[in-house]
């Protein structure tokens, strides 16, 4: 079932990472950033209910995440909302609803997004582009503005290489590799700005906002 909804998202434009059990959904979670999350409430290891309600309520994550499930008596409706989820879909259940719904989701959420983002003593602006802290601010330029907003977006998770390529260039990734060059032009503004660059690589990942630990 999951590779038929995974193969039919894909299909129609939308990029799919998939997890079989509650670990390594903690784990994608931590390294990576997503614009939905699609829970089935019977995971192995543990079930989606506890997931998202330790995703939501005690690491702050908010992604909103939607429920496929079996279960659909009003009672178990109930506690899917109350573990912080945004929708709940039973099962069995049309390919394209989900699909339309997911859209939906990531739109209302988009036309929520702020305007500036705050992280660690920083502000970002993503309108204008103006990044202050302590009293300065540096003007980035589109590659920098993309790539720390996309970062200060998903503070304290890290953000993969290839997240960030696709941000900045799509499915037309340069045959060199561009974007370790963005990085260290932004590290070196911010460092001549405000003596201190806190974008961290995280080995094997990618890069994360926030000093090394």
């Amino acid at each position: 079932m999951a590779a038929g909804i995974g193969d039919y998202l894909e299909a129609n434009g939308l990029r799919v990472d998939y997890a079989a059990n509650a670990f390594e959904a903690r784990a994608q979670v931590a390294r990576a950033c997503f614009d939905v999350l699609v829970l089935d409430v019977n995971l192995p290891g543990q079930d989606g209910i506890g997931l998202c309600r330790d995703l939501k309520q005690a690491q702050g994550l908010g992604t909103p995440a939607i429920f496929l499930t079996a279960r659909g008596a009003l009672q178990d409706k109930l506690e899917g909302f109350a573990a912080g989820a945004i929708d709940y879909m039973v099962k069995p259940f049309a390919p394209v609803e989900l699909l339309v719904r997911i859209r939906a989701i990531c739109a209302r959420v988009a036309s929520q997004s702020p305007v500036c983002v705050d992280v660690a003593g920083y502000t970002l602006d993503l309108h204008s582009g103006l990044l202050s802290h302590a009293g300065r601010s540096l003007q980035l330029h589109s590659a920098g503005l993309a790539i720390l907003g996309r970062l200060m977006q998903a503070h304290p998770r890290s953000v993969s290489k290839q997240a960030l390529r696709e941000d900045l260039w799509g499915d037309q990734s340069p045959q060199s590799d561009p974007l370790r060059a963005h990085v260290y032009q932004l590290r070196q503004a911010m460092l001549e700005r405000f003596g201190e660059a806190p974008i961290s690589t995280v080995r094997g990942i990618g890069y994360r906002f926030g000093a090394e630990p």
